[in-house]
């Protein structure tokens, strides 16, 4: 798996810390078939383990694989301008595939 971090992404996940945690969950209520969404958060998730290091960056990325698949490319960008948030890609997809 390839790791590409937006720079911008990696200056907020610094001043946030340094550290940023990487996930794909399903909605808790949803219909059946639903993919699973990627999530990023500076801070640990609550009840979720299984996070390993991914990244040689300047910053640290811990991700958990969904159902113990990897992406080719995980992408990390910043979405929006005034409150900026990091978000993470399955191979360009904001889902995993």
């Amino acid at each position: 798996m390839r790791v590409d971090v937006n720079p911008e992404a990696a200056r907020l996940v610094r001043e946030r810390g340094g550290r940023l945690w990487v996930w794909a969950a399903r909605p808790r209520v949803c219909c059946w078939g639903t993919p699973a969404y990627m999530h990023a958060s500076t801070e640990p998730p609550p009840g979720l383990a299984g996070f390993s290091s991914v990244s040689d960056a300047d910053v640290e990325i811990l991700f958990r694989p969904a159902a113990g698949r990897v992406p080719d490319v995980l992408e990390i960008g910043v979405h929006g301008r005034r409150r900026p948030q990091v978000e993470a890609y399955w191979d360009g997809c904001r889902f995993a595939l």
